[in-house]
């Protein structure tokens, strides 16, 4: 078995200034943006560098500049994720096999294969723990500890579940999944703790997208269903816990998934829509003073399919791909918004 040969002790740092005032630009990003997770002091990316042999790049930044960490991946891997910690970041992604993927991680000074799937993982740490949820070849999702694995479900094939998120909080990790049959799709929480009911259930095979954020008064998810039908669900603690749902505003046709962050008793909500011709990135942040939607871009071409995470020190940050007008190729964008 082929393993992960990411070494962030041994990788040449090469520094990127700042794309624009407030934001940085993130090398090596010609494919785009694919994971982002927060640490102290720092966010850390993982972006597409469309190269054969290693096509991801995990990158360091404080929303101002931005230090490349090093190469990563191998040939034919579609898919990886970050973590990040007190220890620092971990990464995952999965390596291609005959019956679906093997999912190797790098980090913490050794590398760990985290379990094997059919379908994209998401990666959490809790402490020096590795976590990683994914579909197994029942259409189950499947929970791993540092290899140690837990069916979530039961219920493959009749019905497909793919973990979208995952989020620890003291050291019990929730899972944000969509669970789907041919003839309804559902958004659910799966976990110790985690509310029974689903944050969402709708008629037909729909390509809901979402994103989930927790912190001690409850679990948020902000999820898209349709161009232009944007929702954050709240839930309190517990598997008793009822839903609530507010539609939030949005100015235009809406790309990707939402990106959630909490910070104190303020929700924020990050996504891509469509003014005059272009996506622009928007914040929405909820609290007690009320909902505010503010753009947060305004260059030229398109920003796509932000990410948002908050780091121990609560500093939130945000990323997006930014994919420039004529033949230029795409890039990735980082800023601290809080």
């Amino acid at each position: 078995m082929r393993r992960l040969t990411l070494s962030l002790a041994a990788a040449a740092l090469l520094a990127a200034p700042a794309s624009a005032t407030g934001a940085a630009k993130l090398p090596g990003a010609s494919g785009g943006l694919v994971a982002l997770a927060a640490g102290p002091g720092s966010a850390y990316a993982v972006v597409s560098t469309r190269a054969r042999e290693k096509p991801f790049r995990l990158v360091r930044s404080d929303g101002s500049r931005a230090t490349s960490l090093g190469s990563f991946g191998v040939p034919g891997a579609d898919y990886a994720d970050v973590a990040a910690g007190a220890a620092g970041p971990l990464t995952v992604v999965a390596r291609p096999t005959t019956s679906g993927y093997a999912y190797e991680s790098a980090g913490f000074g050794a590398a760990e294969v985290l379990g094997a799937g059919t379908g994209a993982p998401v990666l959490a740490v809790d402490g020096t723990t590795r976590i990683a949820a994914y579909p197994d070849n029942d259409g189950d999702a499947v929970l791993s500890r540092d290899g140690a694995t837990t069916t979530l479900t039961r219920t493959g094939p009749a019905l497909r579940t793919t973990p979208l998120d995952a989020v620890v909080t003291e050291g019990s990790p929730l899972v944000l999944a969509r669970v789907q049959s041919r003839t309804r799709s559902q958004l659910r929480v799966l976990g110790p703790g985690a509310p029974a009911a689903p944050v969402a259930s709708v008629r037909g095979l729909r390509p809901l997208e979402a994103s989930i954020a927790r912190d001690d008064e409850g679990v948020y998810v902000a999820y898209r269903d349709g161009a232009r039908r944007l929702v954050l669900a709240t839930a309190g603690p517990g598997p008793g816990a009822r839903w609530s749902h507010r539609r939030l505003r949005v100015r235009g046709a809406l790309n990707g998934a939402p990106a959630v962050a909490r910070l104190g008793l303020r929700t924020i909500v990050a996504t891509s829509q469509r003014i005059r011709g272009r996506y622009r990135i928007f914040l929405t942040t909820a609290g007690p003073a009320g909902t505010f939607l503010d753009p947060l871009t305004r260059s030229g071409g398109s920003d796509l399919a932000p990410l948002a995470a908050t780091g121990p020190d609560d500093r939130v940050y945000v990323a997006w791909t930014h994919r420039p007008g004529g033949r230029a190729g795409r890039t990735a964008v980082l800023r601290r918004v809080l």
